[in-house]
This record gives structure tokens, sequence and C-alpha cells, in this order.
């Protein structure tokens, strides 16, 4: 696709983009992520999203629970401790095996830092084992059917 046919962003995108980074920077974290940008667009309520996801969800609850989750992590470019770094290059085939490595309840999370990412399993000590279960399942080729 050439320049000339690239789709030109709206207002509000950078409105959103805007709200997003003004969140971040008060709630003390040192990065922009898709809670913020998610949080920002359900701020927003002439959004097309929000109006869609408010016709189906109680939407002040989404943010309320949102915003409730974010504080409760205050990232200040460090990992939670706990977190497992790994090469970036290996997150797309990890991130399906891991998912297949944890019980059906236990959740987890990731970030990107350059070339670099991070996973913490949401249960206690159990990262670097989940971590190494799903490399092997990516060794024997076996990701998301393993």
């Amino acid at each position: 696709m050439s320049d000339d046919d690239r789709p030109s962003p709206t207002p509000r995108y950078f409105k959103i983009l805007d709200a997003s980074t003004e969140l971040a920077r008060r709630m003390g974290h040192s990065y922009v992520g898709v809670e913020h940008l998610f949080l920002a667009i359900i701020r927003d309520r002439a959004a097309v999203p929000t109006q869609v996801l408010a016709s189906l969800i109680d939407i002040e609850r989404v943010e309320a629970s949102l915003r409730d989750e974010m504080a409760s992590y205050a990232y200040n470019g460090d990992p939670p401790a706990g977190a497992v770094w790994l090469p970036l290059s290996e997150l797309p085939d990890l991130l399906p095996a891991l998912a297949n490595c944890v019980a059906p309840d236990v959740t987890y999370g990731f970030n990107v830092v350059g070339d670099q990412a991070w996973i913490l399993v949401n249960e206690p000590g159990n990262t670097e084992e989940a971590v190494a279960s799903a490399r092997a399942a990516v060794a024997r080729g076996r990701g998301l059917g393993a």
C-alpha cells in the first residue's frame, strides 16, 4: 500500500492517543499500553466501540474493573517479581503453547520492552515451570495442540 492509499487518522484517533498517554502519566506508568488505550476509548462515550460495548455490557463496571486492575500494579518499567524474560521473537509461538500448559482458570500476562518480553503467570511460583513447559511444547512442534 502506498502512502497515498493509506487511510488518514481521524481527530478522535489522536484524541484517544493523547488521552491514553495522559492516563498512563497520571497512573505513574512509564509506558502506554493497550490497557491505557482501551480505558481511553471506553471513557469516550461518543466513540463507536464504546457505544457498541455499552449496548452489550455495563460499560461503567468494565471501566471501574479495568481501572482497579491497573491501579493494582505500579509499573515503572521493571517487570513484576517472578516474571520470566524472553526474546520477543519467542512470544508468538510461546503464548498459544502457554495457554495449554496452565490450568484453565489460571491467568497470565506479558509485556514487550524493546526486543524482549516478560511473562508472568498469576499462580505463585509457576511462571518458570509454565514457560519451560511451553518452550518444550513449541520445540516438539506442538504449540497450539499441546
